[in-house]
């Protein structure tokens, strides 16, 4: 049911009232009715139908946790692939554009067409067709209208739910058994209770639409014939394209046509603070003004572009203190807390607080321990979020860097369709309390490794020969245990042969991790090195590239490959050797050195 105007038919209550009709109050909706659909449902929604196309909100790009919620959880899939692009993964060009060509940097990609699909999504037309199919399942729709405030009651009772007419006029109260807030950056609820807190990432964004397709193949010339060979498929164009220098990259992202047949382009620019301050790109003249300093090329294609809107957010990121309250309310998509654009996880934190939020009120409905419920989930997604934002907080120098940027893709790679994607696609968090927990104490430990590799990739960065060379890094390299991992993610697993499964993952991110200080370490001239091994604090680590790994060096040929640990082999089909000439003595003694304990004062 559809009111574009309160009035005497709209129900005084429902279970849950979400404020907000954006992508992650209607995702959240349709799961609603999906999985409890006993629930009464309620969307107020400022802006009413018909929606435009090309919708003027990032996050166009999804990636595989994300696609699994729209495509299966939500029963989408079909509709995906209709009406959206499939998307050909992330490709990144990192090396700065203003001295090299795009056809002279490094290229990090995927080799052919994704096996387990992630889609490129039209914000306007799925936030419309959802509107569209929510209706038609049973929820109700306010549209033009605004809440204003939530009075929030102890207890059981109900809670208030104040809304007016967007503009003003009109002023309503619905009662609610659960208030989700789903209000974007406005964050109702988040403001209303004093629980913002900053992410400890300072960045900024720039985006705009323009029609029409941006081809990133038309940046080289026919004539550089070994990259256009790189995709004889012609399929570039359907990634998320990022090219990238210290602190910045800016995208393209291509957007199906709708019924009128135009097809757009996403263009956007990220910019850490640290190395370019908002002010370079808060209008489209700046903006512009940027693209041509940083990345020529591009701007060459896309000056004349006419653009169809323009946005900007300076210091995207913020957390808060809370997701999930006993109180019986949620925070939902930026109502909450959001990380950065890098990697697109904004509609996996959608898919995590969603799944979250209905878990909780299936408790409640059961009469279970609501309280509890809320806690556990509130934990776990908040401990995501943090482990989420370490991805990016250190990440500028890596960004410029073509030697240790396809290390840090490689290794968040790794994580991710390890751990991340595997604890949602095996739909974990269903879990009772008591068989949940040895997956959240897997999940520390995997934050303890990623703050690590993080830390230890953006000081290899700072120090590096950041040269690009014009090579293709395939990511994920097929066969390899790296592919194998992203074709896991549909393999099935009971609750025991995940946590097996993510335990021996564990272990091989341990290996990575040594590995990675071995290759910068090797990389590095000796006072380099020290340096590196004073900021990373290597003698604090629990463990140093293993001996036995060292001594591998020692042989020649195939004897040495059949010596190395598979997971360095299958690192090395993807990074190459470790770089520099040295022979097993010499990296014993620069590993000895780099993590050995300071003595102790005498006395």
């Amino acid at each position: 049911m559809s009111q574009e105007r309160p009035d005497s038919s709209l129900p005084s209550r429902f279970d849950v009232v979400i404020g907000g009709g954006g992508l992650a109050g209607q995702a959240l909706a349709r799961l609603l009715r999906r999985e409890l659909p006993e629930a009464t449902v309620c969307v107020i929604e400022r802006q009413r139908r018909p929606l435009p196309v090309a919708a003027h909100k990032v996050g166009e790009s999804s990636v595989e946790l994300a696609s699994q919620f729209f495509s299966v959880v939500l029963g989408l899939d079909e509709y995906l692939r209709a009406r959206h692009y499939l998307k050909n993964g992330l490709r990144f060009y990192p090396g700065g554009g203003h001295t090299h060509a795009l056809e002279d940097r490094t290229e990090i990609g995927p080799p052919e067409r994704a096996k387990v699909p992630s889609f490129q999504l039209d914000r306007g037309r799925l936030e419309q067709d959802l509107r569209d199919m929510n209706e038609e399942a049973g929820v109700t729709l306010i549209e033009g209208c605004v809440v204003k405030d939530v009075e929030l009651a102890d207890g059981d009772g109900d809670h208030l739910v104040h809304f007016e007419t967007h503009g003003g006029g009109d002023p309503r109260t619905v009662r609610a058994g659960w208030f989700v807030d789903a209000t974007g950056r406005r964050g109702l609820l988040r403001a209303k209770l004093g629980l913002t807190r900053p992410s400890g990432h300072l960045a900024n964004a720039a985006w705009w639409r323009v029609p029409g397709r941006v081809d990133v193949a038309d940046l080289v010339p026919q004539s550089a014939t070994a990259w256009h060979q790189r995709d004889p498929e012609h399929i570039r164009w359907y990634s998320t394209v990022h090219f990238m220098g210290p602190g910045y990259w800016l995208w393209y992202i291509p957007l199906a046509a709708g019924d009128d047949g135009q097809d757009h382009t996403s263009i956007g620019i990220v910019v850490h603070d640290e190395l370019h301050p908002f002010d370079t790109v808060r209008t489209r003249e700046r903006a512009l003004a940027w693209v041509e300093k940083h990345e020529p090329r591009c701007f060459a294609q896309i000056k004349d572009l006419p653009m169809v809107d323009f946005l900007t957010l300076k210091h995207y990121s913020h957390a808060t203190a809370r997701m999930f309250s006993p109180q019986r309310w949620s925070l939902i998509g930026d109502a909450g807390a959001f990380s950065d654009p890098f990697y697109s996880p904004g509609s996996d934190f959608i898919a995590l607080a969603a799944s979250f939020t209905v878990e909780i009120l299936k408790v409640r409905h059961r009469g279970g321990d609501v309280a509890e419920a809320a806690e556990r989930f509130d934990r776990v997604y908040l401990q995501f979020f943090d482990t989420t934002c370490e991805t990016y907080r250190k990440a500028a120098p890596v960004y410029g860097s073509p030697r240790v940027l396809p290390a840090k893709v490689y290794w968040d790679d790794f994580v991710y369709w390890s751990f991340v994607c595997q604890y949602f696609f095996r739909g974990l968090f269903k879990l009772p309390a008591d068989q949940h927990e040895r997956f959240e104490l897997l999940g520390r430990e995997f934050a303890a490794l990623q703050f690590r590799a993080q830390k230890l990739l953006s000081e290899w960065a700072r120090r590096a020969d950041n040269t690009p060379r014009p090579v293709h890094v395939v990511l994920p390299v097929i066969p390899s245990m790296l592919a194998s991992l992203y074709l896991d993610l549909v393999r099935d697993m009971s609750p025991d042969e995940a946590h097996a499964y993510m335990r021996d993952k564990l272990a091989l991110a341990g290996e990575i991790l040594g590995e990675l200080a071995l290759r910068a370490l090797a990389e590095l001239a000796p006072e380099q090195r020290d340096e590196l091994a004073r900021a990373v604090d290597l003698p604090s680590w629990p463990r140093r590239p293993p001996a036995d790994r060292i001594a591998s060096e020692a042989e020649v040929g195939g004897k040495r490959r059949r010596a190395l640990p598979p997971i360095v082999r299958d690192m090395e089909r993807t990074l190459g050797r470790v770089p520099g000439d040295h022979d097993a003595a010499a990296l014993e003694a620069l590993v000895a050195r780099a993590f050995a304990r300071p003595e102790r004062a005498a006395g």
